[in-house]
C-alpha cells in the first residue's frame, strides 16, 4: 500500500454488540491482519493500548444523545500521538448520528492521525426494538464489508485525506451538550436468577458489590447491555416518563436509514 499499512488496529466500545459486528465486517473488507482492541468492559479499559508504526487505525463507537460515550474517549485520549492514518466509526439506533462523527474525526487529528475514511452505521436503538429493529442485519454488514473494500483501494491509489468540511454539513462545533445524567436506571424483576450476566456485560461497573439487582444510577450509563443479555429477560426500563418517551421517539423514526460513508 501506498503508505505501508500492512495490519489495522481496530478499537472499539461495543455493550451490545451491534459497533463490534460494524468494525469486524470492515476489517474484513480491508484484508489487513487485525488487531483487535475492544475497550467495553472496565478491565479492558486499564490496559496499556499501543499502536504499531505501520498500523491502520480503526476506530469505532455508538452514538449517545448524539456524542460518543465519556467511557470511550477516556481511553481513545490516551492513545499515542504521531502520524498515521485513521478511520472515524460510529453506529446510531436509526435517529442521528449528529456531533459524534465529526467529534470521533478531531479526536483523530488532535492526535495528529490523518482520516482516510469515516462512516455513520445504524444498530438497534438500545431503548427501543422498534428503532432498527435488528440491525446490523446482512445489508448493514456487507455495506461495512464494501466501506472496507473501498478504504483498502483508496489506501492503494493515493495519499489523500478526508477534510472536515464534508462532515460539517451534518454536524456543529461546538458539539451539543450532553444529555443530563438519567435518574433511571433498568429495573430488576422477580424473574431474576443472580446469573450474574448483567454483571459481567457492564461496561460501566455500575453493579454495586456485583449484586445484580442493585445498580449505580450515577454510574450506570444506560446502555442497556444488562437488558439485552439477561437470559431471564429479567431487566427493563420501566420508569413512565421514560418509556413514553421513547415510544414517541420510536414512531418518529420508523423509515430505514441507511449508511453513510466518507472518502476523501
Amino acid at each position: 500500500m501506498s503508505r505501508q499499512v500492512i495490519q489495522s488496529a481496530n478499537i472499539y466500545f461495543s455493550p451490545t454488540g451491534t459497533t463490534r459486528k460494524i468494525i469486524r465486517s470492515i476489517a474484513t473488507g480491508l484484508a489487513l491482519r487485525p488487531r483487535e482492541m475492544d475497550i467495553t468492559l472496565p478491565a479492558a479499559r486499564e490496559q496499556h493500548f499501543n499502536l504499531e508504526k505501520e498500523e491502520l487505525l480503526v476506530a469505532a463507537f455508538p452514538v449517545y444523545g448524539g456524542r460518543l460515550p465519556k467511557l470511550a474517549l477516556e481511553v481513545f485520549q490516551n492513545l499515542p500521538p504521531g502520524r498515521r492514518p485513521a478511520v472515524a466509526v460510529v453506529v446510531y439506533g436509526n435517529r442521528a448520528y449528529e456531533d459524534a462523527l465529526l467529534e470521533l474525526f478531531d479526536l483523530c487529528q488532535k492526535k495528529g492521525y490523518y482520516v482516510v475514511g469515516a462512516g455513520a452505521f445504524i444498530g438497534e436503538h438500545s431503548y427501543s426494538h422498534v428503532m432498527g429493529r435488528g440491525r446490523p442485519d446482512p445489508a448493514d454488514e456487507e455495506s461495512a464489508r464494501c466501506f472496507g473494500l473501498a478504504l483498502r483501494h483508496s489506501l492503494l491509489g493515493n495519499d489523500r485525506v478526508l477534510s472536515d468540511k464534508t462532515l460539517l454539513t451534518t454536524a456543529r462545533r461546538p458539539y451539543r451538550k450532553y444529555m443530563a445524567k438519567s435518574v433511571i436506571s433498568p429495573e430488576t424483576s422477580r424473574k431474576c436468577v443472580s446469573c450474574l450476566v448483567c454483571v459481567k456485560n457492564c461496561p460501566a461497573g455500575a453493579f454495586i458489590n456485583s449484586d445484580p439487582k442493585n445498580i449505580d444510577r450515577e454510574k450506570c450509563i444506560l446502555c442497556a447491555a444488562c437488558i439485552k443479555f439477561c437470559p431471564e429477560k429479567a431487566k427493563s426500563f420501566n420508569d413512565d416518563d421514560f418509556t413514553d418517551d421513547m415510544a414517541a421517539l420510536a414512531a418518529a423514526n420508523l423509515d430505514r436509514k441507511e449508511p453513510v460513508t466518507y472518502l476523501p
